[in-house]
């Protein structure tokens, strides 16, 4: 049997196992214990946060045996049982009573003349035929003209199901005769368990802090952040102790720029140390790490010391505890309005570098621009010089008449 990736592995089968949407899978789940149904539902979202397999298991759980046949078992557990021929025939992907959609392949008015002919037929066996269209997003405004009347007055056997990354490209009138549910970014504690709940079934040895980091490059998505953590139990199979994952195994695949050197910079910062910041500079341009990716991250670096600044707490800051304690200790030493002004100055650099030639040069200048920046008192403006003040000419005293 060829093998199977991790995402699709351990891809949930039932609405228990949807990480970090409860708010969901319990509406969706209520629903199904009323027999309060809609015909037409939006799921939107960041990639990899659950849209697509929530609408898979929905479309099983309408059509469960066990569940239209035990009243009991529906009040009680309404998961799909996974057990009756049609959870069997969806498992095994022969269910003609689920059909799914491309699209971004599938986008034209005649695709959608097809479907529509489709929907008449009702479901062979089971009660719904459930039709999931995913990136709905890219369907022509003609097509999902040609939709409106069947979504308007669908058979009373369909359900359409409408995922999608870019919730604001879908017509009011189409979003309008459908259900929303907004799937929100998955916390990093949360892609951190799923993590480590499979690389225990995996039986693989790995770090907190490792799966911390992936959970962070992942920003929110838990496939983003299976695959990731694909790619590194590849990279770790050749280490000294197979099927053991470090820290310092995912930093090196992830190409990632340590939290060490972004102390760097705020520690030349505060104490002036102009040649130290070269030492940074140089090292990022010597490593072959990208610029515009190291700026970014010094944002996100001195944001977090902003917001410990202003909470006198860590608990946003999404970091090993020996990292957060050191924003605990450096926090104090800035103060609000010259970590502002940093950000501001880097957003500009980062803007300005897409359109800039010699780079280094550049980016060795933002970051020495950056200890004088720390020095402007508030109110001083962007130059830290205060400019000479100009001597009033003497006016000369009228003659007065002898």
């Amino acid at each position: 049997m060829s093998y199977q990736v991790i995402a699709r592995k351990y891809r949930p089968s039932k609405f228990a196992d949807i990480t970090a949407q409860e708010h969901i899978t319990r509406t969706i789940q209520n629903s199904l214990r009323m027999g309060r149904l809609g015909h037409g539902y939006i799921f939107s979202g960041l990639r990899g946060v659950g849209k697509t397999t929530a609408a898979r298991v929905f479309a099983k759980a309408v059509n469960c045996q066990r569940m239209m046949e035990d009243p009991v078992y529906l009040q009680e557990v309404t998961e799909p049982c996974g057990e009756c021929e049609s959870c069997r025939d969806f498992d095994s992907g022969t269910s003609l009573n689920i059909s799914e959609f491309d699209a971004a392949s599938n986008n034209s008015v005649d695709d959608i003349r097809a479907l529509r002919e489709n929907v008449r037929y009702g479901p062979q066996k089971g009660k719904y035929r459930v039709y999931i269209i995913d990136e709905v997003h890219m369907l022509s405004i003609a097509a999902f003209n040609a939709f409106l009347k069947t979504l308007e007055e669908p058979p009373p056997h369909a359900i359409f199901i409408f995922a999608t990354t870019e919730l604001h490209k879908i017509p009011a009138t189409i979003a309008s005769r459908c259900q929303r549910f907004n799937f929100k970014r998955i916390p990093l504690p949360d892609i951190q368990k799923q993590l480590q709940t499979i690389c225990d079934a995996e039986k693989i040895t790995v770090e907190g802090d490792a799966l911390q980091l992936i959970g962070r490059k992942a920003q929110g998505s838990m496939r983003d952040a299976q695959s990731i953590l694909d790619q590194v139990i590849a990279f770790t199979a050749e280490n000294d102790h197979e099927g053991s994952i470090s820290y310092q195994s995912v930093a090196e695949l992830l190409n990632y720029i340590d939290d060490e050197h972004m102390f760097g910079v705020t520690d030349a910062v505060l104490e002036r140390n102009h040649a130290a910041m070269l030492e940074v500079a140089q090292f990022v341009i010597r490593n072959g790490y990208d610029e515009q990716d190291f700026l970014e991250k010094l944002i996100e670096h001195l944001r977090n010391i902003l917001v410990v600044l202003n909470l006198s707490s860590t608990r946003l800051v999404e970091r090993p505890d020996a990292v957060r304690e050191r924003y605990q200790r450096d926090a104090t030493k800035f103060s609000p309005f010259s970590l502002m002004q940093m950000v501001e100055f880097l957003l500009q650099t980062q803007k300005e570098l897409k359109f800039q030639f010699e780079y280094q040069f550049r980016f060795e200048l933002a970051l020495l621009k950056l200890i004088d920046i720390d020095q402007i008192v508030p109110g001083a403006g962007v130059a830290s010089v205060q400019p000479p003040q100009l001597v009033q000419p003497q006016k000369k005293k009228p003659l007065t008449s002898l």
